[in-house]
């Protein structure tokens, strides 16, 4: 599944990308990806996870658990939302140390990889239902969320400070 193609599916218009890493000018709410591709049409080549070797001290990580969650050919890895101005939750996203509950412990796992991330974003009046819908259509797809997303198992944190 390609990035236009999530975006097309909820009809939203798409924006971006930018580096992983990079501001994001947006002032409303809305819906972002987090993909391994600079081509909204395009895929990717199957690869296996690629963490950043060694993984930050004082940190767990189920690596077993984060390779099976691993889809080798989905250039998405992460979709997410924000009620508050998008420009303000990816600046969270990008200061979060990986382990910490806040301020954006969804999909910190991408903090931990070794690997060109680009994002994606769109305007949304309804964030939390678009999100919603577009992981709906991402599992029926793919047979499962994107890789740095929740997989609505109980479980621990997937990334955490060692005690």
């Amino acid at each position: 599944m390609t990035v236009f193609d999530i975006f097309k599916w909820v009809d939203l218009l798409l924006r971006g990308p930018v580096p992983w890493g990079a501001a994001v000018a947006e002032p409303d709410a809305g819906v972002y990806v987090v993909a391994r591709v600079d081509n909204p049409l395009g895929g990717c080549l199957p690869c296996t996870v690629p963490f950043i070797d060694p993984v930050p001290p004082h940190r767990v990580l189920d690596l077993e658990y984060e390779q099976w969650r691993w889809l080798p050919s989905e250039p998405i890895i992460y979709i997410g939302k924000t009620d508050r101005p998008i420009c303000e939750r990816l600046a969270e996203f990008r200061r979060h140390r990986c382990g910490d509950l806040s301020p954006h412990a969804g999909g910190q796992v991408i903090k931990l990889l070794h690997c060109d991330l680009w994002v994606y974003w769109s305007r949304s009046p309804t964030p939390y239902d678009t999100e919603q819908r577009m992981l709906c259509i991402f599992k029926e797809q793919a047979g499962q969320v994107p890789f740095a997303n929740n997989d609505g198992k109980r479980r621990e944190r997937r990334v955490r400070r060692a005690s």
